[in-house]
């Protein structure tokens, strides 16, 4: 619970709703009302499966189950640390060979990163093989395995926040600076809603609901992003909900998250 955004509106909620919270150790809380309770650790509620947790956090993993049910979704590969899974094979060959294919399957520059990582950290765009070779090594200092996925030309990122099935929230991350080709909004990009009556609501509401619904995700948030060449793909899926900085934007969101968890919280206590 270390964002301030976020440990204020549960202890509002705690407040308004009679939750008794308890500090367990370190980052793990248990949530009661009356007869039941919830152990949470940070901004997991603990309403996704473990399993269905681990696919979504890891990129490529998301990326092929994805495929494999015909989603629409930005192509992710991964490559292992070369010492960390030695114990499976020569990695350094494997990984050679990956990149042979993920340049030949697509075309430079491509995008590298941690196969596990959010907010935008440690995204880069790389233009060739070098590129590539120095960025991994980099990467590998603080991630086991990193993916490579094609650069796309991106017009538009929407977040969809799913919960139990329904879509609570879609917004578009628009921008500010023009060097920065990520869309984060802890790096800068604004977010404006959108609302049920646009013609964007619908179409986005079918991919990030049955994205969802294949990953077996009750509480998700699901970037979606829109290019001329392409159209709509999932960039990627996220087991743990992070919705800080879009609260933090305007009073009006902050009550739509508060909204969101007090749901949250709800069904996590039944």
């Amino acid at each position: 619970m270390e964002n301030r955004t976020y440990l204020k509106i549960l202890r509002e909620l705690m407040k308004e709703n009679g939750y008794k919270i308890t500090r367990v150790l370190d980052a793990v809380f248990e949530f009661k009302k009356g007869g039941k309770k919830v152990y949470i650790k940070n901004r997991d509620l603990g309403l996704n499966p473990s399993l269905s947790d681990k696919i979504a956090k890891n990129k490529a993993l998301a990326f092929e189950i994805l495929y494999r049910n015909n989603i629409k979704a930005v192509p992710h590969y991964e490559i292992y640390h070369p010492e960390v899974f030695a114990v499976y094979g020569n990695q350094k060959s494997r990984n050679k060979k990956r990149i042979e294919m993920v340049i030949k399957k697509g075309s430079l520059p491509l995008v590298i990163k941690p196969a596990e990582g959010s907010s935008g950290e440690g995204v880069m765009v790389v233009n060739n093989k070098r590129e590539i070779s120095k960025l991994s090594k980099e990467l590998f200092k603080k991630n086991d395995s990193i993916v490579l996925s094609p650069f796309r030309l991106i017009e538009h990122e929407y977040r969809v926040i799913i919960l139990n099935g329904k879509v609570e929230l879609i917004f578009d991350k628009i921008r500010t600076d023009k060097n920065e080709f990520r869309h984060n909004l802890c790096l800068g990009a604004k977010p404006e809603i959108i609302k049920s009556d646009d013609k964007r609501y619908k179409k986005l509401e079918t991919i990030a609901k049955r994205a969802a619904k294949i990953l077996n995700l009750e509480f998700t948030s699901v970037d979606i992003i829109e290019t001329k060449e392409f159209g709509l793909e999932i960039l990627e899926i996220n087991g743990i909900v992070c919705m800080d900085h879009f609260a933090k934007a305007k009073e009006e969101n902050y009550k739509i998250v508060k909204s969101i968890y007090k749901k949250a919280l709800k069904k996590a206590l039944k």
